[in-house]
Protein backbone atom coordinates (compact mmCIF):
# COMPACT_ATOMS: atom_id res chain seq x y z
CA UNK A 1 0.00 0.00 0.00
CA UNK A 2 0.77 3.27 -1.05
CA UNK A 3 -0.18 7.19 -0.27
CA UNK A 4 -2.43 8.12 -2.51
CA UNK A 5 -0.58 10.39 -5.66
CA UNK A 6 -1.59 11.55 -9.28
CA UNK A 7 1.01 12.11 -11.80
CA UNK A 8 -0.09 15.07 -14.78
CA UNK A 9 1.55 14.03 -17.70
CA UNK A 10 1.45 17.15 -19.93
CA UNK A 11 2.37 18.35 -23.16
CA UNK A 12 4.18 21.48 -23.82
CA UNK A 13 2.33 24.25 -26.05
CA UNK A 14 2.51 24.73 -29.19
CA UNK A 15 5.38 25.94 -31.42
CA UNK A 16 5.82 26.88 -35.01
CA UNK A 17 6.95 23.54 -35.82
CA UNK A 18 3.90 22.41 -34.35
CA UNK A 19 1.67 24.33 -36.37
CA UNK A 20 3.09 23.11 -39.75
CA UNK A 21 3.10 19.58 -38.51
CA UNK A 22 7.15 19.40 -38.53
CA UNK A 23 8.78 16.68 -36.72
CA UNK A 24 10.33 18.10 -33.52
CA UNK A 25 12.32 16.86 -31.43
CA UNK A 26 15.77 17.89 -30.14
CA UNK A 27 15.46 21.50 -31.78
CA UNK A 28 15.07 23.94 -29.42
CA UNK A 29 12.05 26.15 -30.55
CA UNK A 30 10.32 28.65 -28.31
CA UNK A 31 6.72 28.26 -27.79
CA UNK A 32 4.56 30.50 -30.72
CA UNK A 33 2.03 33.04 -29.33
CA UNK A 34 -0.72 30.40 -29.82
CA UNK A 35 1.62 28.21 -27.49
CA UNK A 36 2.21 31.18 -24.88
CA UNK A 37 -1.50 31.16 -24.75
CA UNK A 38 -1.76 27.43 -24.43
CA UNK A 39 0.40 27.36 -21.02
CA UNK A 40 -1.62 30.19 -19.60
CA UNK A 41 -5.08 28.62 -20.42
CA UNK A 42 -3.45 25.25 -19.09
CA UNK A 43 -2.15 27.49 -15.58
CA UNK A 44 -5.19 28.65 -14.93
CA UNK A 45 -7.29 25.54 -15.13
CA UNK A 46 -4.51 24.20 -12.94
CA UNK A 47 -4.46 26.60 -10.40
CA UNK A 48 -6.28 25.20 -8.00
CA UNK A 49 -5.22 21.53 -8.03
CA UNK A 50 -2.78 21.94 -5.64
CA UNK A 51 0.72 20.64 -7.12
CA UNK A 52 3.56 19.24 -4.76
CA UNK A 53 6.30 19.28 -7.18
CA UNK A 54 7.16 20.37 -11.37
CA UNK A 55 9.66 18.07 -13.77
CA UNK A 56 10.04 19.60 -16.99
CA UNK A 57 12.27 18.37 -20.18
CA UNK A 58 15.01 21.30 -20.18
CA UNK A 59 13.96 22.18 -23.98
CA UNK A 60 12.22 25.78 -23.27
CA UNK A 61 8.93 25.10 -24.98
CA UNK A 62 8.36 22.55 -22.21
CA UNK A 63 10.12 24.35 -19.68
CA UNK A 64 8.23 28.06 -20.31
CA UNK A 65 4.82 25.78 -20.65
CA UNK A 66 5.79 24.32 -16.63
CA UNK A 67 7.13 27.71 -15.21
CA UNK A 68 3.76 29.43 -16.53
CA UNK A 69 1.71 26.25 -14.53
CA UNK A 70 4.18 26.47 -11.90
CA UNK A 71 3.70 30.32 -11.11
CA UNK A 72 -0.13 30.31 -10.60
CA UNK A 73 0.70 27.24 -8.09
CA UNK A 74 0.11 28.37 -4.42
CA UNK A 75 3.75 27.54 -3.67
CA UNK A 76 4.94 28.48 -6.15
CA UNK A 77 7.08 25.04 -6.72
CA UNK A 78 10.19 25.11 -8.03
CA UNK A 79 10.82 23.85 -11.88
CA UNK A 80 13.11 20.64 -12.02
CA UNK A 81 14.64 20.11 -15.54
CA UNK A 82 15.56 16.58 -16.18
CA UNK A 83 17.37 15.84 -19.62
CA UNK A 84 15.56 12.43 -19.28
CA UNK A 85 12.46 13.79 -20.07
CA UNK A 86 13.49 15.44 -23.46
CA UNK A 87 11.35 14.52 -26.84
CA UNK A 88 12.18 11.09 -28.34
CA UNK A 89 15.19 12.08 -31.34
CA UNK A 90 13.51 12.00 -34.71
CA UNK A 91 17.54 11.98 -36.24
CA UNK A 92 17.65 12.83 -39.84
CA UNK A 93 13.78 13.24 -40.10
CA UNK A 94 13.95 16.23 -37.58
CA UNK A 95 12.43 19.45 -39.43
CA UNK A 96 10.16 17.52 -41.70
CA UNK A 97 6.38 16.74 -42.74
CA UNK A 98 5.25 13.50 -43.19
CA UNK A 99 4.55 14.69 -46.73
CA UNK A 100 8.00 15.72 -47.12
CA UNK A 101 9.36 12.59 -45.81
CA UNK A 102 7.34 9.94 -47.94
CA UNK A 103 7.89 12.04 -51.66
CA UNK A 104 11.68 12.88 -50.84
CA UNK A 105 15.29 10.95 -50.77
CA UNK A 106 14.17 9.54 -47.45
CA UNK A 107 10.81 7.76 -48.08
CA UNK A 108 12.17 4.20 -47.78
CA UNK A 109 13.99 4.91 -44.59
CA UNK A 110 10.46 6.48 -43.18
CA UNK A 111 8.57 3.37 -44.00
CA UNK A 112 10.69 1.37 -42.47
CA UNK A 113 10.50 3.50 -39.21
CA UNK A 114 6.72 4.30 -39.43
CA UNK A 115 5.73 0.70 -38.93
CA UNK A 116 3.41 -1.46 -36.34
CA UNK A 117 5.91 -4.05 -36.79
CA UNK A 118 9.29 -3.68 -36.20
CA UNK A 119 10.68 -0.60 -36.82
CA UNK A 120 14.17 0.14 -38.49
CA UNK A 121 15.98 3.04 -36.80
CA UNK A 122 18.10 5.37 -39.72
CA UNK A 123 21.51 6.52 -38.24
CA UNK A 124 21.04 9.23 -35.32
CA UNK A 125 17.25 8.19 -34.45
CA UNK A 126 16.56 7.40 -31.14
CA UNK A 127 15.02 3.82 -30.69
CA UNK A 128 12.05 3.57 -28.50
CA UNK A 129 13.55 1.29 -26.53
CA UNK A 130 16.48 3.82 -25.29
CA UNK A 131 13.35 6.41 -24.80
CA UNK A 132 11.42 4.05 -22.54
CA UNK A 133 14.55 3.17 -20.65
CA UNK A 134 15.75 7.11 -19.72
CA UNK A 135 11.61 7.73 -19.10
CA UNK A 136 11.00 4.78 -16.78
CA UNK A 137 14.67 5.49 -14.78
CA UNK A 138 13.05 8.80 -14.12
CA UNK A 139 9.68 7.32 -13.24
CA UNK A 140 11.08 4.63 -11.22
CA UNK A 141 13.08 6.99 -9.31
CA UNK A 142 10.41 9.40 -8.56
CA UNK A 143 7.86 6.67 -7.69
CA UNK A 144 7.37 7.17 -3.97
CA UNK A 145 6.63 11.01 -4.31
CA UNK A 146 3.09 11.40 -2.95
CA UNK A 147 0.51 13.63 -3.61
CA UNK A 148 0.16 15.29 -7.23
CA UNK A 149 3.23 15.83 -9.26
CA UNK A 150 3.46 17.60 -12.50
CA UNK A 151 5.63 16.27 -15.72
CA UNK A 152 5.68 18.52 -18.60
CA UNK A 153 7.66 16.90 -21.71
CA UNK A 154 6.60 16.26 -25.08
CA UNK A 155 4.06 14.57 -27.20
CA UNK A 156 5.57 11.35 -28.43
CA UNK A 157 7.64 10.45 -25.16
CA UNK A 158 4.25 11.27 -23.17
CA UNK A 159 2.39 8.70 -25.79
CA UNK A 160 5.03 6.49 -24.95
CA UNK A 161 4.71 6.24 -21.16
CA UNK A 162 1.53 5.82 -21.12
CA UNK A 163 1.30 2.88 -23.99
CA UNK A 164 4.50 0.99 -23.03
CA UNK A 165 5.69 1.77 -19.42
CA UNK A 166 2.14 2.13 -17.45
CA UNK A 167 -0.07 -0.08 -20.16
CA UNK A 168 2.66 -2.22 -20.73
CA UNK A 169 2.22 -2.08 -24.67
CA UNK A 170 4.74 -2.45 -27.69
CA UNK A 171 6.62 0.64 -28.09
CA UNK A 172 5.49 1.47 -31.59
CA UNK A 173 1.75 1.38 -30.01
CA UNK A 174 2.13 5.29 -28.94
CA UNK A 175 1.61 6.43 -32.60
CA UNK A 176 -1.87 5.13 -31.86
CA UNK A 177 -2.55 7.83 -28.97
CA UNK A 178 -2.38 11.28 -29.50
CA UNK A 179 -2.04 14.32 -27.30
CA UNK A 180 -2.49 17.78 -28.00
CA UNK A 181 -0.09 20.57 -27.06
CA UNK A 182 -0.79 21.64 -23.48
CA UNK A 183 -3.21 18.13 -22.88
CA UNK A 184 -2.61 15.82 -20.20
CA UNK A 185 -2.58 12.40 -19.52
CA UNK A 186 -3.80 11.59 -15.69
CA UNK A 187 -2.75 8.87 -13.57
CA UNK A 188 -3.52 8.02 -9.86
CA UNK A 189 -2.76 5.67 -7.36
CA UNK A 190 -5.39 3.89 -5.40
CA UNK A 191 -3.96 1.36 -3.05
CA UNK A 192 -0.93 0.79 -4.94
CA UNK A 193 -2.57 0.66 -8.40
CA UNK A 194 -1.56 3.10 -11.21
CA UNK A 195 -5.19 3.78 -12.89
CA UNK A 196 -5.21 6.49 -15.82
CA UNK A 197 -7.92 8.64 -15.56
CA UNK A 198 -7.54 10.73 -18.40
CA UNK A 199 -6.05 11.28 -21.41
CA UNK A 200 -5.58 14.29 -23.70
CA UNK A 201 -8.24 16.78 -21.26
CA UNK A 202 -7.58 19.90 -20.10
CA UNK A 203 -7.59 19.28 -16.50
CA UNK A 204 -7.36 16.53 -13.84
Amino acid sequence: MTAPRTLLLIRHGETAWNAERRFTTRSDLPLSEVGLEQAGAAAEALAATGIDRVYSSPLQRARVTAETIAALQRGQPAVVADDRLREIDAGPFEGLTEDELRSGPMAGDYALWHTNAEPEFPDGAETFDEALARAAAFLNEHALEAGTTLVVSHGSLTRLIVSSYFLGGPPPLHRHLWLDNCRMAVVEWHGGWPKITGFNVTVP
